[in-house]
């Protein structure tokens, strides 16, 4: 059995999205040691069975709100959500879940809600993952 070497990535969405059914392109990569992220896709691919924490956060501009999904191959696992009528909103989830290698973790807005807004300056909304423990 291969012995699981560090695994952590962190990476920042840079522009808007307002479409539905898309994966989010996380794109500004801060960190990737063991290079799991892929930015192209916005897809983290388990590099050793284990233990792993998430981090998403989503943000939204007041009078919308937006939800994202959070993907384990093809299972929303979890959901994070954003949006107030009065104030520009953001939140953030962490998410502790069990990979076998190979598998495909992503965060996607599919069709609630309507506005991810995206401050490159201020570093959100961003994606993060580190290993905790594995083999």
């Amino acid at each position: 059995m291969k012995a699981a070497k560090p695994v952590a990535f962190l990476a920042m969405l840079t522009s808007d999205v307002t479409v539905h059914h898309q994966n989010i392109l996380f794109d500004d990569v801060k960190l990737n040691i063991g290079n799991a992220y892929n930015p192209i896709h916005g897809n983290f691919i388990a590099p050793f069975n284990g233990s792993y924490l998430f981090t998403v956060s989503a943000c939204s501009e007041n009078g919308h709100f937006v939800v994202l999904d959070f993907h384990v191959n093809t299972l929303v696992y979890d959901k994070v959500l954003a949006g107030d009528t009065q104030i520009n909103d953001c939140s953030s989830k962490t998410i502790l879940v069990s990979l076998t290698i190979n598998d495909d973790v992503f965060v996607k807005h599919e069709q609630t809600g309507d506005y991810l807004n995206a401050n490159p300056a201020a570093g959100f909304p961003s994606f993060g993952g580190v290993l905790l423990s594995g083999a």
